[in-house]
């Protein structure tokens, strides 16, 4: 697995001269394991928590997509919902890195 969660910081630290409110509309990544979106997902909300220290005025952080879904360059073949679905039968299954998730939102820190 490759990812920059630095490069996300690097971002949010260049918005922080317009003085807005920042909400992260879409951030994630497709793996081929759990564990491997849970290292992506606490790598990039330590990279939005970083910024806030930085005194960015952070207001959301919303995962890449809720259900697994139809991508222009690959179909349905990256899962990259919180939630997988099943194309034959449409059944929704909540991912195990989702629960984390919503564990680390309800404590309100990593």
């Amino acid at each position: 697995m490759g990812f920059y969660p630095q490069g996300l910081y690097h971002c949010l630290l260049f918005l922080k001269e317009f003085h807005l409110p920042i909400i992260i509309t879409e951030n994630g990544t497709c793996e081929d394991n759990d564990e491997d979106y849970f290292i992506y997902l606490t790598a990039h909300l330590h990279a939005v928590q970083e910024a806030l220290k930085m005194g960015l005025n952070i207001k959301g952080y919303i995962w890449w997509s809720l259900l697994d879904n139809f991508e222009w360059d690959n179909g349905f073949t990256v899962p990259f919902g919180l939630v997988k679905v099943d194309y034959k039968t449409f059944k929704r299954t909540i991912k195990p890195f989702a629960y984390k998730f919503s564990e680390i939102i309800q404590r309100g820190h990593l």
